[in-house]
């Protein structure tokens, strides 16, 4: 069956539900995406779903910012799991103000790894109810140099599957994950969805308050660094991507942080997580044909509790080869599918646009 699923979203993808008009030659100057989701990995199983997604300028005499976008997405899986969601990107006044708005509401199902003195550890299941919104405003200050300010909204209840001698008043809890916080970005990409060449460094800072009806008090922070190296041309890239989570302060469950999706590609079961991830990646990019294209990637994560133990955890290797379609040239948007290996686990990832996007 997962051959049949990546197969089918091989074929489809480069032809179905596509309309744009790009290029500067373009009279709507509007690149339109309709673009169904097909994915599968161990844990969520089989996945289906839609993103159409829409690029346009804000000004027509504006030729500095990159293209605004708006787009809606949804997703369900066989294991139960539902998301529905919204975002709207805005690059105002030749590229001075980055706005993002989005939200979202879903139910996951998931489960972590819990260690056990007897069996050696175990999954456990658990559900998600979500509703989510976001707001991120950038203004350029100096150069390349963006500083802003967000805000987040998340409203969660989890359900644990336990044991029935577990009580009742442990089986579920209600979280809320308000937070607000600022970003400084310094952004030297020569393009904003594909990059050929330069480098792009975010630092984020994210507060999450008990006063906010939160559980306790803690703080996130995140450290992207992405570099990309034209090997002959724009035909031949190369991609690195460092990403540290760190949370700190009375950490929730809710709160830690997952080695997985971009950061190290093949690992979906959920098993490693903890207060901190770090990873470090590498992709190459090879367009060989008309708008056809490849990839193949490969890095290194860890999850620890602190930077203190960082040395005793062990690495996780992850890797594997992607398709791409480039499918609005004008806006350098490419369409594909991966399919990844790590320690144990495994997953294909369906994407529109490339990794390292953040």
């Amino acid at each position: 069956m997962r051959r049949v699923l990546a197969l089918i979203s091989l074929v489809l993808l480069p032809v179905t539900g596509i309309r744009s008009q790009d290029g500067p030659d373009s009279t709507k100057r509007v690149g339109m995406a309709v673009v169904p989701i097909i994915d599968y990995d161990p844990t969520f199983s089989a996945s289906l779903g839609v993103v159409a997604q829409a690029f346009y300028k804000l000004s027509p005499a504006d030729t500095i910012s990159p293209s605004s976008s708006t787009g809606i997405f949804g997703i369900y899986t066989f294991n139960g799991t539902y998301f529905l969601g919204a975002f709207q990107k805005f690059h105002i006044a030749e590229d001075r103000w980055r706005v993002l708005l989005a939200g979202g509401l879903g139910s996951v199902n998931f489960q972590y790894w819990q260690e056990l003195p007897v069996a050696g550890g175990s999954f456990i299941g658990f559900n998600t109810e979500a509703t989510i919104a976001a707001v991120r405003a950038e203004r350029k200050v100096f150069d390349q140099l963006y500083a802003g300010v967000s805000a987040v909204y998340t409203s969660t209840r989890t359900a644990y599957d336990l044991p029935d001698w577990v009580p009742d008043s442990l089986r579920s809890e209600e979280v809320s994950m308000h937070n607000f916080g600022y970003q400084l970005t310094y952004d030297r990409r020569d393009h904003q969805y594909n990059p050929h060449g330069g480098y792009h460094l975010i630092f984020k800072h994210s507060i999450f308050p008990e006063w906010l009806n939160g559980v306790s008090t803690f703080h996130g922070f995140a450290i992207t660094y992405n570099h990309y190296y034209p090997i002959r041309g724009e035909r031949h890239i190369l991609a690195t991507r460092f990403r540290a989570n760190i949370s700190a302060g009375e950490v929730p469950f809710t709160g830690q942080n997952v080695v997985g999706q971009d950061d190290i590609r093949g690992y979906t079961s959920g098993k490693y997580r903890d207060n901190q991830v770090y990873a470090l990646q590498a992709e190459y990019r090879w367009r060989f044909y008309r708008r056809f294209g490849a990839v193949g990637f490969f890095g290194l994560a860890t999850a620890t509790e602190n930077l203190g133990s960082l040395t005793k955890n062990e690495l996780l290797p992850g890797g594997g080869i992607g398709f791409r379609y480039l499918m609005i040239p004008g806006e350098r948007i490419n369409v594909g599918i991966d399919v990844a290996f790590g320690k144990e686990d495994w997953g294909l990832y369906f994407r529109i646009g490339e990794a390292f996007g953040r």
